[in-house]
């Protein structure tokens, strides 16, 4: 008896030392709203008129920025609301932070904020706030809070030219030209019935209108100008990720585009002449079908950036069946053959090949073989080295608040209606005058 008390003396402390080891090997911890003082939500509140069946994209989001403010040498935190307020957070030191929001005169109004971008964009060395704009009810046009320098700051989209009056979903601001100063280019989500047929796609990428596309505008001495369709960038695209990265490595920056649903993928070779051309077709052998948010970065150090692309499978194959939509092969077939190239449901992970100088870089997707192809309901990913071992690690952001595509669900909504329906149709047959 005596032997047993002591291996359990001895099993007991190498779980506690397991136990101890694994908490210090870990990199982060999460820290209590009562600790920081940065206590934001982006609650969304549902209505009978005002739900996801009546408005499909009250789900997509806000954004937040990450960036000194005040030059003080600490990051603050900048988020977006879609029906709060937006938040800044000046960070004070040792991970606390006060909310600055109603001083600062960056709350807002009654937009839907979506993504946001910190950039100095008047270059006085103190950072700004471009707010993108998208929801159910105008006005759109996209919002800039220009830093005051005294913890305040001004809105000035109008007065600067890029106050886009597309459903803006982010942006990413780089000198595209190279003249020396930021150029930007937004992506828009136009409004979109999910059950278009593949047809209306491969038309509206012809017949759409400015508003409907993602737009680039060109920095012209501190003012900016659209130049989205000389540079040949009208397109249309339900566009939730984009990035600005030169991925055919000869010094000019192109623009990565991941789109939603049957819409293809753009991925816009800088042209060296202030034109891009869409090389989808011709770079990347496949994409992911519900593009969601994108990043680029060398993963593997080979001197090439590599594309990160989300989607929306589940890893599980019981959540695959229940929740997500079934990839039909005919319908897939089609897709390909009215030129909005292969599509498929899962996370794109483009490894860059490489390419010899003045042609264009071939991508092989290894999402499958890196074990990333599937993380659920995704929305944006991060490549970042966060454990300093000089290789790319991979965040990826998850959730959707209610499971609007849960099929057994779907059934019974059906169900509903259809009864519905009927009860409306017998009340009138019963009324007079209807």
């Amino acid at each position: 008896m005596k032997k047993n008390y002591i291996y359990c003396f001895v099993l007991v402390f190498l779980i506690a030392s397991c136990n101890k080891e694994n908490t210090a090997d870990k990199l982060f911890s999460k820290l209590d709203a009562s600790e920081t003082g940065i206590d934001f939500k982006n609650k969304l509140t549902e209505t009978h008129k005002y739900n996801y069946f009546t408005y499909p994209y009250m789900y997509l989001g806000g954004g937040v920025s990450v960036g000194d403010i005040n030059n003080d040498g600490l990051e603050d935190i900048f988020f977006t609301g879609n029906m709060v307020p937006n938040k800044l957070y000046l960070n004070k030191g040792n991970l606390k932070f006060e909310d600055i929001s109603e001083s600062a005169g960056i709350k807002g109004d009654k937009r839907w904020y979506a993504g946001t971008t910190f950039v100095d964009i008047d270059q006085d060395g103190y950072l700004d706030i471009y707010c993108s704009v998208s929801g159910k009810n105008p006005p759109h046009n996209n919002v800039l809070f220009i830093n005051n320098k005294d913890n305040t700051f001004t809105e000035k989209a109008k007065e600067y030219g890029i106050d886009c009056d597309g459903q803006s979903m982010q942006s990413t601001f780089f000198d595209y030209d190279k003249d020396g100063d930021l150029d930007l280019y937004v992506i828009n989500y136009p409004p979109t019935s999910f059950i278009a047929p593949l047809e209306y796609y491969d038309y509206m990428l012809d017949n759409h209108e400015l508003k409907d596309s993602d737009r680039l505008y060109r920095n012209d001495d501190g003012k900016f100008t659209d130049v989205t369709v000389e540079a040949g960038l009208s397109s249309f695209g339900l566009s939730l990720g984009v990035v600005a990265s030169d991925v055919n490595n000869d010094g000019y920056t192109d623009i990565f585009v991941s789109n939603d649903f049957n819409a293809p993928d753009f991925l816009f070779i800088n042209n060296q002449d202030g034109t891009f051309t869409n090389q989808i077709d011709t770079s990347l052998q496949q994409t992911s079908f519900f593009g969601m948010g994108a990043d680029i970065a060398d993963f593997n150090n080979d001197g090439y950036m590599d594309i990160f692309q989300l989607d929306m499978s589940a890893e599980d194959n019981f959540r695959s069946k229940a929740n997500m939509s079934a990839m039909d092969p005919a319908a897939f077939y089609k897709s390909v053959d009215i030129g909005l190239h292969h599509q498929y449901m899962q996370n794109s992970l483009q490894l860059n090949n490489g390419n010899e100088e003045g042609e264009l870089p071939l991508f092989s997707n290894v999402s499958r073989l890196a074990g990333v192809s599937s993380t659920d309901w995704s929305w944006a990913g991060l490549l970042a080295d966060f454990d300093n071992d000089g290789w790319k690690d991979l965040f990826v952001t998850n959730g959707i608040r209610r499971d609007v595509n849960n099929k057994d669900f779907y059934a019974k909504y059906r169900e509903f209606f259809k009864w519905k329906t009927l009860q409306i149709m017998k009340q009138r047959k019963r009324t007079p005058d209807s």
